[in-house]
């Protein structure tokens, strides 16, 4: 049954092959619901994806109820649903089902009223409820039959009698949420204060605070005398000396000493006074030590090519890493080994 409150805007979704008499009747009543400000608006329900339907302009959408139909809902569709309904909008839909598993069956319907409500709750839809589920008539199917476009000779061997009760439609009804997808709003964690009782009088707000000061406000009530708290020495002046830091170094001659085993640094101080410091400069002069080596072969020489050079020598010859010389001659770095490091910068 149709319904639909005063200056509504109701949608209407039905196959190409919907009975024209049978929508103009549906039109009619509803649109006696509405009023003349309402609005009763019409769509084939394979254009409704493309459809030039404005968002949140319509107050109920009335999908695929003329029967029989065998047109079935997308994702597509119920997302354009969605789109179109306003916040707390209504969705009324049918569609056919199985009731049975089909074997060995080639159907093309294959989802049962559970996929279907799981679609509409997937699409953003709330308060997903089925409320009729009816199987299909033998009668019925042999429309159905026609409208899938089953052959004739097929249905002459007895498919309907075969098929018989596995089909239904199932009526849903599916609510939009009372706020738009996407929608962004602003959480507040802040605490709220506990509210404070209001006083009446002024005598009461000063009362709070005179409650735990004023002693003859409760005879009851016991407080510390501070005088118990101090002794006789606490109430006594102190004196310089006993304010002064205690010197515990041993005292010589009318001057302090370091006692053995020092430790408050005056060790330090009297032996810098005493001249018992020494420091040691270690930067004197270094005297460097030069070796002058003479390149004339020992006598000892056991092989005799000293001069020849590190391929020519022997591996204990003491000439080892020098460059090859004439016998006789004093050796002479040249080049830039006679050039001092410093003098040529």
């Amino acid at each position: 049954m149709i319904q639909a409150l005063q200056n509504d805007s109701v949608l209407f979704t039905a196959p190409m092959t919907v009975n024209e008499n049978d929508f103009i009747k549906v039109k009619t009543s509803t649109e006696a619901q509405v009023g003349p400000n309402g609005k009763v608006l019409f769509e084939v329900i394979d254009r409704v994806a493309n459809a030039p339907l404005r968002n949140n302009s319509l107050d109920r959408i009335y999908s695929n109820l003329f029967l029989p139909s065998v047109s079935t809902h997308t994702p597509m569709i119920f997302s354009r649903y969605l789109a179109t309904l306003k916040n707390g909008g209504q969705l009324i839909l049918k569609e056919p089902v199985l009731l049975e598993e089909l074997s060995n069956t080639v159907s093309p319907i294959s989802r049962k009223q559970d996929d279907i409500v799981s679609l509409l709750k997937l699409a953003g839809f709330v308060d997903v409820s089925v409320r009729e589920t009816s199987p299909i008539v033998d009668k019925d199917l042999l429309y159905f039959f026609q409208l899938w476009g089953v052959p004739q000779d097929r249905i002459d061997q007895g498919i309907v009698a075969r098929l018989s009760g596995k089909f239904g439609v199932t009526e849903i009804y599916a609510k939009k949420p009372s706020y738009n997808v996407g929608q962004k709003i602003t959480l507040n964690f802040k605490k709220k204060k506990a509210a404070v009782p209001p006083t009446t009088t002024v005598e009461k707000r000063k009362k709070i605070w005179l409650i735990h000061t004023n002693d003859n406000s409760d005879d009851d009530m016991e407080l510390e005398d501070e005088d118990d708290l101090l002794d006789e020495q606490d109430k006594m002046k102190p004196s310089k000396e006993s304010l002064t830091r205690p010197d515990d170094c041993d005292l010589s001659d009318g001057k302090r000493k370091a006692c053995k085993g020092c430790t408050c640094g005056r060790e330090e101080g009297d032996e810098e006074e005493e001249g018992n410091v020494v420091a040691i400069d270690l930067m004197d002069d270094i005297v460097e030590e030069v070796i002058e080596v003479d390149p004339t072969p020992k006598e000892n020489s056991g092989c005799g090519s000293c001069s020849l050079g590190d391929a020519f020598r022997c591996s204990t010859c003491p000439y080892m890493g020098m460059p090859a010389f004439n016998e006789g001659d004093k050796i002479k770095l040249g080049g830039m080994f006679e050039i001092d490091d410093i003098d040529a910068f």
